[in-house]
């Protein structure tokens, strides 16, 4: 391949959220935005979750919401604590909406940009003062430490919105970055800012752990009785790994003028490791090509041989398995199942419930995945079983 051709694909195939000048690569979403939107254009208020797995389009989701309501998407950077966040937050919209408000508003805002600088500054410089006294040896300097002043920050928060709904009566907050946070973490702030953020006009949309929607649908499903996320979001929408023909039409829109690099031998392969999660098809062609640069074409022998030597590069530093472990997960890469049918099929070479303690194991150690009750071999472990 030429060196231009190899730069070329590294950038279709990068992994980055997909915006709205890039839409027309987007796959089998418009369910789930079509929820978001409705949840924009008729709900009154509250808090709304968007939940999946990491890589699988929560972010590019909440970019290619309609913009028919005022939105103000916040991306969260700084996580060092509860306090952080919110203060993170209350910087990132007082920075948006400097830009939408009037003249009169844009002073009070701009008070506000000031304030959280002036107390981060302080804070941090507390902080930094206070490490080197402890590095000198002082054991008490912590006492004297200074914490953000959350209170505060509160009250500026919640004057900020009431400026944002007397100029626009409707807004949406989408706020993102919360998945990568603790499910314990991020409870506990949304909790804390509940009280704000439900208010009639301001519709909240976030981003948050797999693990939270798990919980969120059990609770639910109680009858009678309301679990705690019940009592912070209104709604939650899940988003599904994508289908194995999506992942390969996603590829294939991404290399349209490159339709001969690879084989469709080679998209099966690549689609078979990625257990239709868009960032992992994304990540591993790239690995395929730039293993492959003298190639000029890619087929499914050459695709499954460069993936076999990734991941087991990748995975010398895990554990070894041992020989029933190894037997149990290629009984299951042949035959997906539920614990009893895969229990069953292996009666005759392991006890039954020595297979259930160790498909509990080998879920939990990531060596099997579980999707609505059925368990399977996840496409970087079927590689490494592969001589």
């Amino acid at each position: 391949m030429d060196r231009k051709v190899i730069k070329e694909l590294m950038a279709v195939l990068y992994d980055k959220p997909l915006d709205k000048n890039s839409k027309t690569l987007l796959v089998d979403r418009r369910k789930e935005l079509a929820r978001l939107e409705n949840i924009t254009s008729f709900q009154p208020l509250g808090i709304y979750g968007v939940c999946g797995e990491t890589g699988v389009g929560k972010t590019t989701v909440l970019n290619l919401l309609n913009d028919t309501i005022k939105s103000f998407y916040i991306i969260l950077s700084e996580k060092d604590s509860k306090e952080i966040i919110i203060g993170d937050l209350l910087y990132k919209l007082a920075l948006i909406s400097a830009q939408a408000v009037n003249r009169g508003d844009k002073n009070k805002v701009e008070k506000i940009i000031e304030w959280i600088i002036t107390e981060r500054t302080e804070t941090s410089s507390m902080h930094g003062g206070i490490n080197s006294v402890v590095s000198a040896g002082a054991t008490k300097a912590s006492s004297v430490s200074r914490k953000f002043n959350v209170y505060q920050a509160y009250q500026m928060l919640g004057e900020l919105i009431d400026i944002l709904k007397n100029k626009f009566e409707r807004i949406v907050l989408i706020i993102d970055e919360l998945d990568k946070e603790k499910k314990s973490d991020v409870l506990q702030i949304l909790d804390s800012l509940k009280h704000l953020l439900v208010q009639n006009g301001v519709i909240s949309i976030i981003s948050l752990p797999f693990s939270i929607y798990r919980e969120y649908a059990q609770d639910r499903l109680r009858w009678n009785e309301s679990g705690n996320l019940e009592n912070i979001f209104k709604d939650m929408i899940f988003l599904e790994p994508l289908k194995l023909a999506d992942v390969q039409e996603m590829l294939v829109k991404r290399l349209k003028n490159y339709p001969d690099i690879l084989t469709n031998d080679a998209y099966q392969e690549i689609v078979r490791f990625s257990d239709g999660n868009p960032r992992d098809a994304l990540w591993i062609t790239q690995q395929i090509i730039l293993d492959n640069t003298e190639a000029r074409k890619i087929d499914g022998s050459i695709a499954t041989n460069s993936i076999k030597k990734i991941v087991k590069e990748y995975m010398k530093f895990g554990r070894a398995l041992t020989d029933i472990q190894k037997k149990i997960l290629m009984k299951i890469a042949l035959n997906p199942g539920d614990r009893s049918s895969i229990a069953n099929s292996l009666e005759n070479e392991v006890k039954p419930q020595t297979t259930y303690t160790y498909i509990n194991r080998l879920i939990k150690e990531g060596f099997l995945l579980e999707r609505n009750g059925i368990i399977s071999v996840p496409g970087k472990i079927y590689f490494s079983l592969l001589d």
